[in-house]
């Protein structure tokens, strides 16, 4: 199991977050921490996303909307990377015939372009 960390724990490892700004951003809806039995949790992908939060907030004075937005085009752009990671898989338990066509085809969509 993953560890997950309470806000104040959470605080303690982003020097420039606060309760505030971390409330925040969940209002905000970019972070949202898990509700446990002892309160909500941030697992360590939140602390990443927090302290980039912060350092956009902090370092290139964006605001909440433009945060929202990053936010919104960061999590498409890891949803894409994670379908295309799942269609390379697909792709190389193929056999070798298919890969071969696919990567004619990739081939010729590119030179089409």
């Amino acid at each position: 199991m993953t560890h997950a960390y309470a806000p104040e724990q959470v605080i303690e490892r982003v020097t420039a977050l606060t309760a505030e700004r971390l409330s925040l951003f969940e209002r905000l809806c970019i972070v949202t921490p898990v509700t446990t039995s002892e309160g909500p949790r941030y697992h360590m992908l939140d602390v990443r996303r927090i302290t980039l939060l912060c350092e956009l907030t902090d370092d290139f004075e964006v605001n909440e909307d433009a945060l929202v937005i990053i936010m919104s085009l960061l999590d498409q752009l890891h949803g894409a990377q994670s379908r295309l990671e799942q269609m390379v898989q697909a792709i190389s338990e193929e056999p070798p015939e298919i890969k071969m066509r696919l990567s004619q085809r990739l081939q010729e969509i590119g030179a089409a372009d």
